[in-house]
């Protein structure tokens, strides 16, 4: 079964890594949702429910910002309904709540202005995502969280040093 989840994830990974190439917002959300949606399945597969609720949040999250605007009591009705979901379904102590603090983190910001300030809590979100990836043995995965990183990081060093912000 972890093979099969690793394969899956590996899958969900790739696309995330194809989204990077993207231009188009639209295009971006649509295929994090694809994403989302597998890796979302391979977590319920080795046990984080948690994963995929926060990956199935997210989905709603995107479906609704490509039709409207993320106000503050929209991303309050996110992050209530990432909190009130994963409540129930948490079977994993304080490692099942990672995906769901990274989720809340990420929609906080999503409507960030500076690009790094976008780019700090992608990076929060997946050392988060990391933690509870390799716990539940999704290494495909994990390793996908940590090129993540390193490449925020490296994007928040370009945008330092060019004097750029957006």
């Amino acid at each position: 079964m972890v093979l099969i989840a690793n394969a899956i994830s590996l899958v969900g990974a790739v696309i995330m890594v194809m989204i990077g190439f993207v231009p188009q917002r639209d295009r971006i959300l649509k295929l994090q949702c694809v994403q989302w949606l597998i890796m979302g399945i391979a977590n319920a597969m080795l046990g984080g429910v948690t994963g995929l609720i926060s990956n199935l949040v997210s989905i709603v999250r995107n479906l609704w910002s490509l039709k409207r605007q993320l106000t503050v009591p929209v991303i309050l009705v996110f992050i209530v309904l990432q909190i009130a979901l994963s409540l129930p379904f948490n079977n994993l102590g304080l490692l099942g709540w990672l995906p769901t603090i990274a989720a809340i983190a990420f929609t906080l910001f999503l409507n960030a202005k500076d690009a790094r300030v976008l780019k700090w809590a992608i990076i929060f979100g997946q050392v988060l995502w990391s933690i509870f990836d390799f716990s539940l043995m999704n290494y495909s995965a994990f390793a996908f969280d940590v090129f993540t990183i390193i490449s925020s990081l490296v994007g928040i060093w370009q945008l330092r040093k060019h004097g750029q912000s957006k």
